[in-house]
Formats: structure tokens, C-alpha cells, sequence
């Protein structure tokens, strides 16, 4: 990487933006947060309404950190798609309303779903919960 003369930063092909600039500009939105007490309700209306009409939205995070009463209205006006992973989190009220758009894509959570994934995937949860109880938690996310 190269060195930007005048701020020390490293040149790395990206550049870093406001959430309301890349909301507004961008023609694909990837959404990857975490849920945790700040990103409750991150994507709210203000930056729902901000999104680019004509782009596509997909959404990997929580279902926690969108508005969904928000999102349906976004929705209503057929502008946008919206393809929404953890479609398993959503009640089924909450899927039913949102299945209704043509504009909303939902596929169930297919990460987990192989003998082998479960395995592993109860094979951490056993470990987690023996390191913790051994004194020396494991996975932790501040």
C-alpha cells in the first residue's frame, strides 16, 4: 500500500463515507451489523427514506436492526428490492406482511443446515459453555 503524503493514511481503493451519503448514492447496499444496543433500529426511517431508489438492498444482519413498520412503507412504493436474510427471525405476522411485496425477497436461513454444520455447530456450543464454566470464556465480543 502506498502512503498519502499529506495525511500518513495508506491509499486502499476505498474511501470512507457518511452512512447518509452511501445510503443516498449507492445502487447496491449490503447491511452487516451486529445487534447490540446501538444498532437497534440502525436502519430507521431516516436512513430507510434515504436509500436510493432503484437499488437493491440486502440485508444479512438481525432483523433487529431494521424498522420494519419503516421498511414496509419504503416498500409500498416499489422503488427499492429488498432481499432479506433471517427471514427465520420475523414472527410469522411479521413475514406475512412483509411477503405480501413483490419487491421483498425472503429465503430462509440456509447456513446451518448440513449434518456437518450442526455438528460443528454443537460442538462450539459445548466448548463455549465448558470454557466459560472453566473459568476462560471463549467467542466473546466486547
Amino acid at each position: 500500500m502506498v502512503e498519502e503524503p499529506k495525511t500518513g493514511r495508506r491509499k486502499t481503493g476505498f474511501r470512507y463515507a457518511d452512512i447518509s451519503a452511501v445510503l443516498s448514492s449507492s445502487d447496491f447496499l449490503s447491511i452487516n451489523l451486529t445487534h447490540v444496543p446501538a444498532t437497534e433500529k440502525f436502519i430507521n426511517a431516516d436512513r430507510i427514506n434515504l436509500i436510493k431508489p432503484g437499488a437493491v438492498v440486502v440485508h444479512l444482519a438481525p432483523i433487529e436492526v431494521i424498522d420494519l413498520d419503516e421498511l414496509e412503507k419504503r416498500l409500498k412504493l416499489d422503488d427499492i428490492t429488498f432481499i432479506l436474510d433471517h427471514s427465520d427471525e420475523l414472527s410469522p405476522e411479521e413475514a406475512a406482511r412483509l411477503a405480501r411485496y413483490r419487491n421483498c425477497v425472503m429465503y430462509p436461513s440456509i447456513a446451518c443446515i448440513t449434518q456437518e454444520a450442526k455438528q460443528t455447530k454443537l460442538e462450539l456450543l459445548i466448548e463455549n459453555v465448558e470454557n466459560y464454566l472453566n473459568g476462560r470464556p471463549s467467542n466473546m465480543v466486547d
